[in-house]
Parts: structure tokens; C-alpha cells; sequence
């Protein structure tokens, strides 16, 4: 009984702790399990060719900020129709609701959503044609609070779908009876847990409403109704989506024990819209603790690779017609991200990753035509991701470097992240200050500022930016790049999730 009530205040805590935990703008790429992390040891800097782009017209640029100051805008008058955004989305100071920042009036709302909200589920949430955004928030202590929300911001409107677990195993995990229904709740609030369909109808999610397990559902937007997948004996989870919405993916994952944790046991896929010829697609390493898809090569092949208790391991690309599985890469590694424009792979190896291949450590480049992957920057790195402005960032104890799969690159020894804007003409340096850059140039254009600074979010037209620092939310617009404050009270040393919303959500 004492175990009991340990593992209930285990989950507790752990779900009150989702918050801020999801990192959508992190500066350090989020994933399920994380990625293991190296230490600095004696490191070899090698710097790159000096090369610089020609300098940006003048007025675009501020003069340089040696430290972060506020402007205070005069008052705007209050709007006699309602807000229609633009609007940048995030957390509420007390993180149990959202906060609607109205970027053409300057002026914010907030919505309430029972807590924990589910924050990582900001850049899952919003369809494609960016027309819906749900997210999953409430505790499974309350009836029926768990579930699904639906948020409209022109009206200012939270509805609810779904719950996401029935009241028998509501009932248990108040009650404490098992073990059974901690797994279900555990399962259903994975990162990664909802997904819509490219062409915006369908929301995929997992839940636990008519069975003992977390089955796989979808949500019809057209028809408003739920439609269930499969009520396997074992947890689907991390739904994922093929091309023109035809074909839905999930991992199917089984507990053989409290000390051995989860393990997937297959890999499978539904056809779609008929929702029918559930098959298996692969069967993972044994001691795979999750599947990772990582993007699609094309109609019929995506990639993937397994999370083991030491690592990842296992990179391959599997083929949807005949469920042929081959290798892109054998044996473990550190890290890897995906241009889905062409189709490149980048990775990172570690001494103990690339030793038994005869491959030292470092960044490694994998494009369609190459017949492996090629050693393109040497020395230790931790992380690296796939910037939607067109370039792959790795960030280590050497620093930063940020390169493109067409050759261009660019090393910053003191930068511990960066972010390009949407139109790939800047980047924004952060981690001891924030800098703006003009790639593939190394040399700062200007100091934003010298204070700590947690995130960066650009306005997707490239005309602005938004950036946390010391607990308070600030945004900047060329030319003037002035700091205008339009939140504080946030956890410091936290990226702040951060979504950009357009006027046109569904009413």
C-alpha cells in the first residue's frame, strides 16, 4: 500500500510538471526519452573560412544595444470590435491557461484551461491550414477534466472533445487500485501524443474510454465524432501521419514489468480514410524503449530509429508497400535531424558511437544521392536539429554550428543556440546575450542584448521577432528593434513555449 501511494504521488507530480517542461521554442531540440549529453573535455577548435555576406541595407539594421531596454508605447486605445489577431500564443504567469497576445493591437486575453495544460501539444495542436488548435490539459483526478480542448480566439471560446479516460480508470486512480490504470494515464499524456492529418480533418490521439488500454483515436473535424482504431492489449501511442493523410502510424507499447519500463512491441499502420487493414508494419529491437519517426523520405518510406536504455540505435528507413526495412546507419548514435525539402540526414557520433566503425566523432551528412553518411565537422557535439529557415543547427562545448545541405556553413565558438527567421535571411544567437547575424557571416550585425536570454520566436513574415529574457516576454520589429515588454513573471532558465496563430482559426 505505501508503494502505492508513492507511485500516485510519483504521477501527480510528474503530470503538474508537464508545464513548462515541453519545449516547442527550447533552444535545445526536444524529444521523448532526450538525447544523451557530453561533457567538455579538451576540445580542438577549428574555425572556419572567414566569410562575410554582403552587409543588409542600413535600414534595416539599429544601432547596436549593449544591454536590454525597455520602451513604454503609449496606450492603445481599446478596439470597439473584437481582437482578430494575429495573435502569439503561450502560457499563462500561472501556467494553468493560455495567454492570446494580439500582435496588431498590442493587447492580451487569457483563456482558461484546467491544469496541467499540455504544453508540448502547442506545435501539435494546430492543424496544418492552422484553421484549429486543441490541447490536452486537466488532471484525471477530476471527472472527466482530462481530456481534449478545443481553443477559438476570435471568440474567445474553450470547448471540450473528449475526455481521455474513462471513469473506471478514473476511479482507480483515485482510488489507487493497481497499477494498470497509471500505465493507461502514463501512456495517454506522452509527448508527441496528437497529431492532425495533413489535409487538417483528422486529429489522431491516444486515450483509454473503451478498453483497459490507451487505444488509438481519431477525431473526424468534418463530422464532429470520435472514431476508435484498435483495442489491442497493449498502449498505442505517438500517432504520425503519411503523406495526403492516407495512412496513420503508431507504436504499440507493453510493460513487461515496473522495473523494465515500457517496451515497443510493434510498429503499425491503418489505412485512411476507411480507417481499416490495421497490419504490422516492423517489429523494433527487443530492447527498444520507443520508436522515433523522424520523417518521410516519400509516399511509401519514412524513417525511424529506437530508443534504448544507453541511446539511440538503429536508423533506418521502412518501406509502407512491403514493409521492407533496411539500414541508413547500424549501431548507436548520438543525434540526428531531417531536411524534409531534401530529403538530407545529419547526425552526430560520439567516440564511443563511431569507434567500433572506424568513424571518429562528430557531424556527420547523409544526402539522397551519397552512398553513406560523410564527416563534415569533427569534435564533440551534443544536439542537433533541422531549422525550418533552411539550415541544421548543432550546438556543443564548442559552440555553435549551423550549416546548410548545399555547403553552406558557419561555426560561433560562443553561441550556445540559434534561430533563423522564416525567410532564412537572419539568425538570432542566444544563450549569454542575443545576437543578430546574416548568414553564412560569423560576424554579429548587432547586440540585441547582454542579459540571459531563454528563447527566441520569429513572426513568420521575418518582420519581427519575440524574445524571453529574465523571466519577461519582449518584442522587437525591424527597423527599430526596440524591446517592448508584453509579459513577465515566467520561470527563468525555461524556454517558453510559443505559437503563432493566424485570424482565421475556425469559428
Amino acid at each position: 500500500m505505501m508503494k502505492m501511494k508513492t507511485r500516485f504521488w510519483i504521477i501527480l507530480v510528474m503530470i503538474m510538471g508537464v508545464g513548462f517542461g515541453c519545449q516547442l521554442t527550447s533552444p535545445r531540440p526536444a524529444s521523448w526519452s532526450g538525447t544523451p549529453t557530453a561533457r567538455a573535455r579538451a576540445l580542438t577548435n577549428t574555425a572556419i573560412a572567414e566569410t562575410q555576406s554582403p552587409i543588409p541595407d542600413r535600414d534595416l539594421i539599429a544601432t547596436p544595444t549593449d544591454s536590454l531596454t525597455e520602451t513604454n508605447p503609449t496606450k492603445t486605445p481599446q478596439p470597439t470590435e473584437p481582437p482578430d489577431g494575429p495573435w502569439l500564443v503561450f502560457p499563462g504567469q500561472t501556467g494553468d491557461g493560455i495567454t492570446a497576445y494580439d500582435v496588431d493591437t498590442n493587447r492580451s486575453f487569457n483563456l482558461a484551461l484546467p491544469a496541467p495544460v499540455y504544453w508540448g501539444d502547442l506545435q501539435d495542436g494546430l492543424s496544418p491550414d492552422g484553421k484549429k488548435l486543441v490541447l490536452r490539459a486537466g488532471l484525471p483526478t477530476e471527472t472527466d477534466q482530462l481530456g481534449l480542448y478545443q481553443i477559438d480566439l476570435p471568440s474567445k471560446k474553450v470547448t471540450k472533445i473528449t475526455p481521455l479516460l474513462s471513469l473506471v480508470l478514473q476511479r482507480r486512480i483515485v482510488n489507487q487500485e493497481g497499477t494498470l490504470a497509471f500505465d493507461v494515464l502514463e501512456a495517454v499524456t506522452m509527448p508527441e501524443g496528437i497529431a492532425w492529418s495533413p489535409d487538417s480533418r483528422y486529429l489522431a490521439f491516444s486515450a483509454g474510454l473503451d478498453n483497459q488500454t490507451a487505444d488509438l483515436y481519431v477525431f473526424d473535424s468534418v463530422n464532429q465524432r470520435i472514431i476508435r482504431m484498435n483495442g489491442l492489449p497493449t498502449h498505442s501511442v505517438t500517432p504520425f501521419w503519411g503523406f495526403e493523410s492516407s495512412k496513420l502510424i503508431s507504436q504499440e507499447l507493453g510493460k513487461p514489468s515496473e522495473d523494465v519500463g515500457w517496451r515497443t512491441e510493434n510498429v503499425t499502420g491503418v489505412d485512411v480514410p476507411k480507417f481499416d487493414n490495421q497490419n504490422t508494419i516492423y517489429l523494433p529491437a527487443s530492447q527498444s524503449n520507443g520508436e522515433v519517426f523522424v520523417g518521410w523520405l516519400n509516399a511509401q518510406t519514412f524513417i525511424s530509429y529506437s530508443l534504448v536504455s544507453d541511446g539511440s540505435t538503429g536508423l533506418r528507413q521502412v518501406n509502407l508497400d512491403d514493409s521492407d526495412v533496411a539500414l541508413i546507419q547500424e549501431g548507436s548514435f548520438r543525434a540526428v535531424a531531417f531536411d524534409p525539402i531534401s530529403h538530407t540526414l545529419a547526425m552526430i557520433l560520439s567516440r564511443a558511437d563511431g569507434g567500433t566503425r572506424g568513424m571518429v566523432e562528430g557531424v556527420y551528412l547523409l544526402k539522397p544521392e551519397d552512398a553513406g553518411f560523410q564527416l563534415i565537422r569533427g569534435g564533440i557535439w551534443d544536439q542537433i536539429t533541422w531549422d525550418p529557415g533552411g539550415m541544421f543547427i548543432a550546438s556543443g562545448p564548442q559552440g555553435l554550428y549551423a550549416f546548410s545541405s548545399d555547403g553552406e556553413n558557419m561555426v560561433l565558438p560562443d553561441e550556445v543556440w540559434a534561430d533563423l527567421s522564416p525567410m532564412g535571411s537572419w539568425m538570432i544567437a542566444w544563450g549569454d546575450g542575443a545576437r543578430l547575424y546574416q548568414p553564412p557571416s560569423i560576424y554579429p550585425l548587432q547586440t540585441l542584448t547582454e542579459n540571459q536570454v531563454d528563447s527566441v520566436f520569429w513572426q513568420p513574415d521575418s518582420k519581427g521577432f519575440f524574445i524571453q529574457s529574465e523571466g519577461s516576454l519582449y518584442k522587437l520589429v525591424f527597423p527599430g528593434l526596440n524591446f517592448q515588454k508584453i509579459g513577465d513573471g515566467f520561470p527563468e532558465d525555461e524556454p517558453l513555449p510559443m505559437l503563432w496563430v493566424t485570424s482565421d482559426l475556425d469559428r
